[in-house]
């Protein structure tokens, strides 16, 4: 079952002609711009999927929030929020790599939140495709 944040993710890319990009290429990049907002960036990189906003602090772009999810199944792997907290997914505990059962509810609640302002922002509509592959 599709979560909002993936609804909307895709219905952004797919308003910008670059889902069945995002869907088929290992590799995928696109930054939006929109006045009055901080940059969104929505990247895959094989089996990872980034969605950030960036601003610029003393002349460094800065991710904030930044989540990393797995694709396809868009569950959530990671978060960083407010100047470097970071979430994982994972945890280690004596020498052993474990899933974190609370990290999946927190985070989905956040990312509801998040994918209902993105739309109520208009990111669809009035986002523009900026060419460059930076930040």
């Amino acid at each position: 079952m599709k979560t909002l944040f993936q609804t909307t993710i895709e219905h952004l890319l797919k308003s910008h002609n670059q889902l069945e990009t995002f869907q088929t290429q290992d590799h995928f990049h696109i930054r939006l711009d929109m006045p009055h907002f901080d940059r969104l960036v929505i990247e895959r990189h094989d089996e990872m999927i980034s969605v950030s906003h960036y601003f610029e602090q003393n002349g460094d772009l800065v991710p904030d929030p930044d989540v990393e999810l797995h694709y396809p199944t868009w569950i959530p792997i990671a978060i960083t929020q407010c100047m470097g907290y970071r979430r994982e997914k994972f945890i280690e505990r004596d020498g052993k790599r474990l899933v974190d059962r609370h990290f999946h509810s927190e985070v989905s609640s956040f990312l509801s939140m998040w994918a209902r302002n993105i739309k109520a922002q208009g990111w669809a509509e009035k986002g523009s495709v900026h060419n460059d592959i930076t930040a």
